[in-house]
């Protein structure tokens, strides 16, 4: 007993026998959250503010859209807005879209497929869902899809009842869509099985690939097609063409919100009533490197979708936004692009917090060429780790709370709301691609961005910043096609690059 005396493990009066636990004295209670005196907040700014060299507190920094981050956030700051909150799955869905969100299962992990042929792509899909992906991302583009044969190929061995398959909106959304309802129909999958996004998104598409920005009775058409297919989101609101082309997250929200008016309107004039409508749309936003802010931006959109969906008539239960999350592709580099690991790991990280329904990394080398094999391991695996060894789905909105999060999802949202009222002030989202106005936006934003890398106010790490001037190219095989729309991808490294390389 000597020896466990001297280790700290002795038996305290009244617990005989207790010979293994390390024994904690009585303590008093911690004091009441109500009898704790906050610091003097004018203290705090003085002594701050002597340590700034001229700069105000509020002067620190601000976002591409102009929202001001302070250093601090207290209860008591000067015009801290009350949070729109609520709880997780009722409006405004700030906190989530479901109460129980992905805390059976996490989020879907969807894997992206760029193969060149069905044969290869065929090979990635079974590669990626026998190894942890949870639904696939075909990219009929990339792919070279001319026939539905070429979608049955690439979908070979897969058993369709059980993975959610989704299509990259391309310009031939609507008859890829519906090779896919055939196939479905071909291989009799019940339609209660049926789950996946169909990728019918016109604007999207007249973005990226430059078809006519138009909105047709085919919409309706391909929504009447799934009728008891609840699983399946045959809309598609694609905002990754306007962050990729240079936007910030206010625009991307506000065009994902003006783009999905748009759509229910063309639905409604089909005939299909207005929660069916919302039902059948799945919101694709980028996320960045930037985990605060894409935080928000999820959280912001879904606030400001629950009220449109409200003005359009809608029961609270269908007010809630289905939100697919890809990895920006304007972040991932040639140069250093080991690098893109953290950015994606960082970016997936930020998705899950912010409650994306599924989540799809773009592997570190696909702004090189193709992704091999062990690219799209390690970004699959990297959501793996995510969700079963760090367990971010266990939480629901474990960013909800944060004075800095509520602040900035609440500046968000407001400006997101401005520029959406903007947008359809001008006429709606058709007009403000096919008039320019998106395409001078874009532009003029990527500028902005562009100068702030060359003056060192924002760093690309092994691009502007930590370069190696020893670094072994890495290679893959050919690229993926460059949409040449009137928002084309701009990766934000890319000029950077092609200095260094002349």
């Amino acid at each position: 007993m000597a020896l466990l005396e001297v280790m700290g493990h002795t038996t305290p009066p009244g617990r005989a026998g207790l010979t293994y636990h390390l024994y904690m004295p009585e303590q008093e209670a911690s004091p009441q959250v109500d009898e704790v005196e906050l610091a003097d907040h004018s203290i705090w700014r003085d002594l701050a503010t002597g340590s700034l060299r001229g700069d105000t507190v509020e002067s620190l920094s601000t976002t591409v859209d102009g929202i001001p981050v302070r250093v601090l956030y207290r209860s008591d700051d000067p015009g801290m807005v009350e949070p729109v909150l609520g709880v997780p799955g009722s409006s405004p869905h700030t906190r989530g879209g479901s109460a129980a969100a992905g805390l059976v299962a996490g989020w879907d992990v969807r894997a992206l497929v760029l193969d060149a042929g069905p044969t290869a792509a065929n090979a990635s899909v079974l590669d990626e869902l026998g190894n942890g992906a949870t639904s696939v991302l075909l990219d009929p583009v990339a792919i070279d899809m001319a026939a539905m044969s070429d979608l049955d190929s690439t979908l070979d061995g897969v058993h369709l009842e059980m993975v959610p398959v989704a299509l990259v909106p391309g310009p031939r959304c609507v008859e890829t869509a519906n090779w896919l309802i055939d196939l479905w129909d071909d291989r009799g999958i019940p339609v209660g099985d049926r789950s996946g996004d169909l990728g019918v998104d016109p604007l999207g598409v007249a973005a990226r690939h430059g078809t006519p920005a138009a909105v047709d009775a085919s919409i309706a058409e391909v929504v009447l097609g799934t009728a008891g297919a609840d699983r399946v989101r045959a809309v598609s609101i694609d905002s990754t063409p306007y962050s990729g082309a240079g936007l910030g997250p206010s625009w991307e929200v506000a065009c994902s919100l003006s783009t999905g008016v748009a759509y229910l309107r063309a639905l409604e004039d089909g005939g299909v009533e207005v929660d069916r409508a919302l039902g059948s749309m799945a919101f694709t936003y980028s996320a960045s490197a930037d985990q605060f802010m894409t935080i928000a931006k999820f959280r912001a959109a879904r606030r400001c979708w629950d009220r449109v969906a409200a003005v359009s008539g809608s029961g609270a239960a269908g007010r809630a936004q289905i939100q697919r999350a890809q990895t920006s592709a304007a972040m991932v580099t040639r140069v250093d692009p080991w690098v893109n690991m953290l950015r994606v790991t960082v970016a997936g990280f930020a998705a899950g917090i912010a409650g994306a329904d599924s989540v799809t990394l773009h592997p570190f080398d696909s702004a090189v060429g193709r992704p091999d094999s062990f690219g799209r391991r390690m970004a699959r695996n990297t959501q793996l780790l995510l969700l079963e060894e760090a367990n971010l789905a266990r939480m629901v909105d474990p960013a909800g709370g944060s004075w800095y999060v509520e602040d900035l999802t609440d500046r968000l949202a407001r400006a997101a709301w401005d520029r959406f009222t903007s947008i359809e002030a001008d006429g709606g989202m058709a007009g403000a691609i096919s008039s320019g106005r998106m395409a001078a936006e874009a532009e003029a934003a990527w500028l902005a961005g562009q100068e702030r890398l060359a003056t060192g106010e924002e760093v690309i790490t092994g691009v502007t910043s930590f370069t190696d001037p020893d670094e072994v190219p890495l290679v893959r095989s050919g690229p993926t096609p460059t949409p040449q729309g009137p928002l084309p991808l701009r990766r934000s490294a890319g000029p950077f690059e092609a200095e260094a390389a002349s």
